[in-house]
């Protein structure tokens, strides 16, 4: 495959956008090996996973919406939980060079955005999802922007390291 080759196995092959960012959409992941910016938008209790490998030059970011396939029935994307889609990205970063103990890692999400009395919230329950999975995979994470009552958008750019967070009250972070 050409260096500059990006990947979403849930919906093939990404190209960028007017903006020059790669979009990335809800249940799925992208790559990249040129340093292109990785973007998505819609996080509330989701959580965006940005992954970077410097030595080979290959970076990811996954949108998840859920904790584990286990917990769904029918047919869905790999990419809609943390299990499945953590284990997608890593096997199509892994197949560009990436390698997961070499790599570390940048979450966001988990908002709280619904409030029942009895379950913990999806949120929470991703948060620590995310972090059983990335353990699990040996990959460090390096910075996280968990929580909240607030939806984000986040734009990864790989050339940087920075992980832009712009959350729905306006407060921008830079990881």
């Amino acid at each position: 495959m050409p260096d500059n080759t990006r990947i979403d196995r849930s919906s093939g092959t990404r190209e960028p956008d007017e903006t020059g960012s790669i979009p990335v959409g809800l249940a799925e992941f992208a790559l990249t090996t040129d340093g292109v910016t990785l973007k998505t938008s819609g996080l509330g209790s989701c959580i965006g996973v940005a992954i970077h490998d410097e030595t080979a030059g290959v970076s990811g970011l996954l949108h998840f919406m859920l904790p584990a396939a286990a917990d769904a029935n029918g047919t869905h994307p790999d990419a809609k939980f943390a299990d499945t889609g953590i284990e997608s990205m890593l096997d199509a970063f892994r197949e560009h060079g990436g390698h997961p103990a070499r790599s570390w890692a940048k979450v966001a999400g988990g908002a709280t955005m619904l409030e029942f009395n009895r379950l913990t919230p999806v949120g929470e329950r991703n948060v620590a999802a995310v972090r059983r999975e990335l353990e699990a995979a040996n990959v460090r994470i390096r910075a996280t922007d968990f929580g909240g009552y607030h939806g984000r958008s986040l734009a990864f750019d790989p050339s940087t390291e920075t992980l832009t967070v712009t959350s729905g009250d306006g407060v921008v972070r830079r990881l």
